[in-house]
């Protein structure tokens, strides 16, 4: 396996997401605003359009962050993460 961090990274990224995905679904807040969104999402659709696509996009966005940061925190241990020990690489 190539050494290249940034390669590792996105291996880690990869390798943890679904993890990381479980992680979120289990914690109240993240869990709650998402649903609360989702919510907003639905009660808007028929009546305001331009409400729905605001909450769908702010839904998006909040999956969006968390994937970007979850990313530069796979960079980070991309550095130090026994990937090939770990993972049988």
């Amino acid at each position: 396996m190539k050494q290249d961090v940034l390669q590792k990274a996105h291996l880690l990224y990869e390798l943890e997401g679904r993890r990381l995905e479980s992680l979120l679904e289990r914690d109240p807040t993240y869990s709650g605003v998402l649903e609360r969104l989702t919510q907003a999402e639905r009660r808007l659709a028929g009546n305001d359009q331009a409400g729905a696509q605001a909450m769908a996009e702010a839904r998006a966005l909040l999956l969006e962050m968390a994937r970007e940061t979850s990313f530069k925190m796979g960079y980070l241990l991309a550095h130090d993460y026994p990937l090939e020990e770990a993972f049988g690489i």
